[in-house]
């Protein structure tokens, strides 16, 4: 990328130089930090590259949504051209790329600890892993980053903590973090949606991003039209198990909550006002959920956890596990990523198998 809005992000002696000034130097503009740091950055980082490979990007600008983990306030960061090194925190982040044909951007990536169990893109064995499997970004070292020449990088909120790969710390050494709509605690399947749509704008592929939203929403549609009105008006109960043995990790509202609710049932959590959270087991059996709902990370994981559950003290003697109503979703789709929808009429076809014959 080049002339990015934060070009000339953290030059702490010429912003020194300038502190005791009244007004901004010609030709420079003020832009605040993650931690509220002013920095000074040429106005015509926003102007369009002239080198010939991007004469025809259009430029494109988003806003680093610093303020939604609490991390610093928000930014904007203006595109003059395609990333060409991205870095995706796991399955979840890497299939929006294999989805939209952009393994030619990616310098690297990680599996992490949950794996894209449904969808097998090609592309996959194409892309460096930064990590072995089962271990995520935030294992990785700063050398490491560096070494991939990363431009771009794409994960949680949390892995751009100050622990991470803090905001400052990638503006600094060129690196534009994203952390998706779709990751948010009251996101909805509609967020997938705009980082189809920011994604396809930041690397130029807007046409093929419409295209993969339509054909999710036009799968959602059937599986709405399969399921019928009277399934949404009287959903069946669900319990995600994420994991956990001393107190499960479920889902509750967020990307999971949505989809579970497309696919005709509702979290037995839905009132926690979090996308994910740890309950009791205690609170499991109360709440007495007409099926379970596991969380595949890997390809043995579901079998694990189902002897696990059949064996707890806690949710032995549920209705759902001894009537052997245990179901199972892939844990990267259920995030949000490329997957989502396919994973919704996953769901719906478990939840009613009579409707899909």
């Amino acid at each position: 990328m080049k002339k990015k809005l934060i070009a000339a992000l953290l030059c702490a002696a010429l912003c020194a130089s300038m502190a005791g000034c009244s007004g901004t130097p010609e030709g420079k503009k003020k832009v605040t930090g993650s931690k509220g740091d002013e920095y000074l950055v040429d106005e015509e980082a926003k102007t369009v590259a002239t080198d010939e490979t991007n004469k025809d990007y259009e430029p494109y600008t988003i806003t680093l949504n610093l303020e939604r983990s609490g991390i610093g306030q928000n930014m904007e960061e203006t595109f003059t051209s395609a990333p060409t090194k991205v870095i995706a925190d796991g399955d979840q982040m890497a299939d929006f790329f294999f989805d939209l044909g952009l393994e030619d951007h990616m310098s690297g990536y990680t599996r992490g600890a949950c794996w894209s169990t449904v969808n097998d893109y090609p592309a996959r064995a194409k892309v460096k892993k930064i990590t072995e499997d089962g271990v995520n970004l935030q294992n990785a070292s700063k050398e490491q980053i560096l070494d991939a020449g990363c431009d771009f990088m794409m994960g949680w909120d949390s892995l751009f903590s100050e622990k991470n790969f803090s905001v400052d710390f990638c503006l600094e050494h060129g690196i534009i973090p994203y952390f998706p709509y779709c990751c948010s605690d009251s996101a909805t399947m509609e967020d997938i949606y705009k980082d189809y749509e920011v994604l396809g704008n930041i690397f130029g592929v807007q046409d093929l991003a419409a295209q993969k939203v339509q054909a999710m929403k036009d799968k959602l549609d059937e599986v709405k039209t399969t399921l019928g009105e009277d399934v949404y008006k009287d959903p069946i109960k669900v319990f995600v198990y994420d994991s956990g043995e001393d107190a499960p990790f479920t889902a509750c509202q967020g990307v999971p909550g949505d989809m579970i609710k497309r696919a005709g049932g509702i979290s037995i959590f839905d009132d926690i006002d979090k996308g994910w959270a740890t309950p009791s087991w205690e609170e499991v059996v109360a709440r007495d959920p007409d099926v379970i709902l596991i969380l595949n990370y890997t390809d043995t994981d579901a079998e694990e956890k189902t002897e696990f559950l059949k064996n707890n003290e806690f949710t032995k003697e549920l209705d759902a596990v001894k009537d052997g109503k245990i179901y199972v979703a892939c844990c990267s789709d259920m995030q949000g990523s490329a997957g989502s929808a396919g994973a919704v009429e996953i769901m719906a076809k478990q939840f009613y198998p009579d409707k899909f014959k």
